[in-house]
């Protein structure tokens, strides 16, 4: 009896997987629930529980889900996960302060002056992820291999997110934002996220990207509980900590910026960073890695989401 069922498990993931192999992203707009458990069983190898999630991936993948439903919920979530109109949102909770330098928004790349940017800045999509250009040296820029990449941007941007269904992607305006470069101490030494993940309002753990090596893909993460205290959540076959980081200058500061900007969510991740004791605003991540984490040890996934119904309002 149990090779039969782990016969069929097998031949169910086998299905999913294909069907997901298939299927084009419009098909989120037809059934999101389909699209989404498709892309669940795709990466874990099982059926999600979205009436009554498990884990911290089948939890995002939910409310997500319920967020597009509800009109509060799906617009609040569309304006923040632009990397432009969040500006606008930061500065209604009162945090103006932690904005970084804005050199200007641009509906193409042929609007750019490219003559009045400063030598160093980032230029980088209002919607999706992984799309930026880091500029150290004006001087150096190719700008039609730019606007070659540019494009290709603008055109990914089209159905971004619904395969993985994080349908407010696809419905952000895309544009162009250039914002000031931020370094700390040169080049020297890489700038550490601090990414706050958030339950209704309620700061769960801090996870710290580190050590950044661009040129061979590399980094460490390490999570932190309320108190600064490691919690060592993450797969040791992922990241291994390398090191006890130091608690950030401003880090009640940080907790404060992070439930503000969160209350009004069931989950938010707050991505912040500190230069000189100066804490500065990332973005705000509703949908962390496609709402499938690998890196969380399972009995802390299960764990965030306990936190997510004790802190449910």
């Amino acid at each position: 009896m149990t090779k039969i069922k782990e016969y069929m498990h097998k031949k169910m993931m086998w299905v999913c997987r294909n069907i997901y192999y298939r299927v084009k992203p419009r098909f989120f707009y037809t059934s999101p629930k389909t699209m989404a458990a498709l892309w669940y069983a795709y990466n874990m190898d099982e059926l999600p529980h979205f009436a009554h999630p498990r884990e911290t991936n089948e939890l995002w993948m939910s409310i997500n889900l319920r967020a597009r439903k509800d009109p509060k919920a799906r617009a609040l979530r569309i304006r923040c996960a632009d990397k432009y109109a969040v500006r606008e949102y930061v500065k209604e909770k009162g945090f103006a302060d932690i904005l970084n330098e804005c050199y200007g928004v641009y509906d193409s790349f042929d609007e750019i002056d490219f003559d009045k940017l400063p030598n160093q800045f980032v230029l980088k999509l209002t919607t999706g992820c992984g799309m930026n250009y880091i500029c150290k040296d004006k001087s150096k820029i190719n700008k039609e291999e730019l606007r070659s990449t540019v494009a290709t941007w603008f055109e990914k941007c089209k159905d971004y997110g619904l395969k993985t269904a994080e349908w407010h992607y696809a419905e952000i305006k895309p544009r162009l934002i250039v914002e000031k470069y931020l370094s700390q101490l040169g080049e020297s030494v890489s700038l550490i996220d601090y990414k706050c993940h958030c339950f209704n309002g309620k700061l769960y753990h801090i996870e710290t990207i580190s050590d950044r090596d661009n040129v061979h893909h590399t980094f460490n993460c390490d999570t932190y509980n309320p108190q600064w205290e490691r919690t060592d959540c993450v797969m040791p076959q992922y990241h291994t900590p390398r090191r006890m980081l130091p608690k950030p200058q401003s880090f009640e500061y940080m907790k404060k910026i992070a439930e503000t900007l969160s209350a009004d969510a069931e989950y938010v991740r707050v991505d912040l960073y500190e230069i000189d004791g100066k804490v500065l605003f990332g973005e705000l991540t509703y949908t962390p890695a496609g709402c499938i984490e690998y890196d969380y040890l399972k009995e802390y996934r299960e764990d965030m989401c306990r936190f997510y119904y004790a802190t449910k309002k």
